[in-house]
């Protein structure tokens, strides 16, 4: 017998402790409700996503990233605590060192099939109101990955507090490489960007003038400019990243946007409810929504492969640390190499850390606008096998062709596996490659003949 628990209401800021720089929530608070709490307090999540729906469950039991990773890595790393209910009913409290640190490791990327997330206290970080974002371009690139290895390598003072790379073109990117700034009234008045409002041009679209443009300061090609933070944080909440130009592709139009972009980008969630089957495959066959995480030493070759397999442009990059975290490492292995280890202040004292990166691809391949055939299925198996030979990771909420074997061969399933057993989530929980996989038929090759990715 079962009965049903409502849990639409969960979604309250439950304690900010200033004192132990943490924010304790319910699962579905979101993005936009936690800067609009922490900001005026000089505060943000340590890892604050961009994207205002997002909650906080869905990240802490699934994944998030943001572009000072490179420095803290992934959302998870900046979990302090998860308060779980079991499936006989128990409410268990736990963290990274307590009787429950096994069950802690794996919640990251569990997607909810160990239990019910009920509360997370998560890491605080204090900000200032404003940033100096320094736009980089590239013009090849062997430029483009070597500027972001460096960038995101060098030691922490050193290193941008927030770094990213939107790619244009085969040879073209602009890093992005900001931090915190005080400012003068001056500088308010004549520097400061604020860069989400209404009227304005698209975050990307602002970022791709880079390549036109020099530096007045420093002589050099790129430009730089003071953003306010929160503008910052969500920067592609109305451009979607840059996937509303093709539902609106007057959008970023000055007309329009100034008469109409105040009603801002339609929910993701709303278009869902209107998707038919029909239209739902055509999004995974001729449109594409991929993010890999891999190794910062295979980024040329991922970005090269993404050319040519998808064609599609802008794409993507996030520098990311991963930790080893020894017997509770969880669904991501030890880093195959080690990049660098935690300082006494570092986010993890004395764990190793290798430096990946995310590239994530959103949009329709150039064969598709060309209105010729792109073969999506030896496009996604390329890319699933490469990631998964590099020892990278599909993100799960990509419309992914893997089989379940292979799926347990990206993500190690070992002490997952345990935890399902001891705790009876196994009988009362769906396994987690049921329930992220996509629903069509068109995606399953469980039980099929195996295709080549040639």
């Amino acid at each position: 017998d079962c009965r049903k628990i409502k849990c639409s209401g969960m979604c309250d800021i439950l304690k900010v402790d200033e004192g132990k720089m943490t924010v304790t929530c319910e699962p579905l608070v979101n993005m936009g409700h936690l800067t609009r709490v922490l900001l005026p307090r000089g505060f943000a999540l340590k890892i604050q996503i961009e994207m205002e729906d997002i909650t906080i469950g869905g990240l802490s039991m699934g994944l998030g990233m943001e572009t000072n990773s490179h420095r803290f890595g992934l959302i998870q790393e900046c979990i302090r605590s998860y308060d779980l209910v079991l499936s006989n009913g128990e409410l268990v409290h736990c963290t990274r060192d307590n009787e429950h640190k096994d069950i802690f490791g794996c919640l990251a990327w569990s997607c909810g099939t160990l239990g019910f997330l009920v509360a997370v206290e998560v890491d605080l970080v204090r900000v200032k109101p404003y940033i100096r974002a320094r736009y980089l371009p590239c013009f090849s690139q062997e430029e483009h990955c070597q500027k972001m290895k460096e960038l995101s390598l060098l030691p922490e003072g050193q290193t941008p507090q927030y770094l990213e790379s939107t790619v244009y073109s085969r040879d073209k990117a602009v890093i992005q490489a900001c931090d915190f700034v005080d400012i003068t009234w001056w500088q308010w008045l004549t520097e400061v960007n604020s860069v989400n409002l209404w009227y304005k041009p698209y975050y990307y679209k602002w970022v791709e003038t880079a390549f036109g443009r020099t530096n007045a300061r420093t002589g050099e090609a790129g430009f730089e400019e003071i953003l306010p933070i929160k503008h910052y944080y969500h920067r592609y909440t109305r451009s979607i990243f840059w996937e509303l130009n093709d539902l609106i592709p007057f959008g970023n139009s000055p007309l329009y946007r100034y008469f109409f972009g105040w009603l801002g980008a339609p929910k993701v969630a709303f278009l869902k409810i209107f998707m038919t089957k029909a239209i739902r495959e055509s999004v995974v066959t001729k449109h594409v929504v991929q993010d890999i995480i891999v190794p910062v030493d295979s980024m040329q070759e991922g970005l090269q492969l993404f050319h040519d397999e998808m064609d599609l442009y802008p794409l993507l990059v996030f520098p990311i640390r991963i930790y080893d975290h020894g017997s509770t490492q969880g669904f991501l292995r030890a880093p195959r190499r080690v990049d660098g280890v935690d300082g006494p202040e570092g986010q993890h004292p004395g764990k190793q850390w290798g430096m990946y990166v995310d590239l994530g691809a959103y949009g329709v391949p150039q064969a598709v606008r060309d209105k010729k055939h792109w073969d999506f299925e030896k496009a996604l198996l390329r890319m699933e096998q490469w990631t998964r030979d590099q020892g990278g990771y599909q993100c799960f909420y990509t419309d992914f062709l893997l089989t379940r074997d292979e799926y347990r061969e990206m993500f190690d399933h070992s002490n997952y596996d345990k935890l399902r057993e001891r705790t009876g989530a196994k009988e009362a929980f769906p396994e987690v490659y049921d329930k992220v996989r996509p629903e069509l038929a068109v995606c399953d090759r469980n039980g099929k003949a195996k295709t080549k990715a040639n």
